[in-house]
């Protein structure tokens, strides 16, 4: 409510991040939701806690993830070819949401810096976006903070498809919390999907010539964030 405010964000725009991740959801043969989702059908679902309806916020599933973290070295003796850490970074602002310093930025802008810094490259850079998507709120406060698009303009950014399959940015690309699957720790299915698009392993939802891919988790109540930017062999 505090962005919409500020920035003039609208609830139509906050639908578009629930209907790009429907979209490509419906790419992922392992997805939970396998029905369409419009705009409209975002706006008229049961309402939450406004302005979220229930398709503005993350499935409850079960499901399970792992990865296997080990030295380049190492991984050069693997079957399959490995993803490489090109860069990190972490931000805890604040406990409770009433302390959160503003409520239209998150950690992420710190984070997300560290990340870059270390990595040496920049949000232009980057083929696949894999943001924690709890609510479609984070999306758009994310992709503002890690360079994608200015403050203020992330409901501009997310509409007319530009986050979708077929967008100019792919984000999302498993179906995010919002339509993939959500177990209660969802951050580490980023990371999954990150290596996965690097490695050409997503048949459908594939985001060609991937080289770059980002994984941004989210905790508690926008509290903590973290960023890791993956990259393949051709990157090093």
């Amino acid at each position: 409510s505090r962005h919409m405010h500020e920035f003039g964000t609208t609830r139509e725009q906050l639908a578009a991040v629930a209907v790009a991740a429907r979209q490509w959801a419906l790419l992922n043969p392992a997805a939970w939701e396998k029905k369409p989702l419009t705009i409209p059908e975002v706006l008229g679902a049961r309402m939450v806690s406004y302005p979220f309806t229930v398709r503005d916020i993350c499935l409850v599933t079960d499901g399970g993830g792992a990865l296997f973290l080990t030295s380049a070295e190492r991984a050069k003796s693997l079957k399959k070819p490995p993803a490489y850490v090109l860069g990190c970074g972490q931000s805890t602002t604040h406990a409770n949401i009433s302390s959160m310093p503003d409520l239209t930025v998150t950690g992420a802008l710190t984070s997300g810096k560290a990340a870059y810094q270390m990595a040496k490259l920049g949000a232009s850079d980057v083929d696949a976006v894999e943001l924690y998507d709890a609510f479609t709120i984070n999306t758009i406060l994310f992709l503002e903070d890690l360079g994608f698009c200015k403050k203020g303009e992330g409901g501009a950014f997310v509409s007319g498809g530009r986050i979708a399959p077929q967008g100019s940015l792919a984000v999302n690309t498993n179906g995010g919390g919002l339509s993939y699957c959500h177990p209660g720790m969802y951050g580490l299915f980023l990371l999954i999907e990150a290596v996965r698009q690097l490695r050409g392993e997503c048949g459908p939802r594939q985001v060609k010539d991937c080289e770059v891919a980002l994984a941004h988790g989210n905790g508690g109540v926008l509290s903590s964030q973290a960023t890791v930017i993956l990259g393949t062999q051709a990157t090093l």
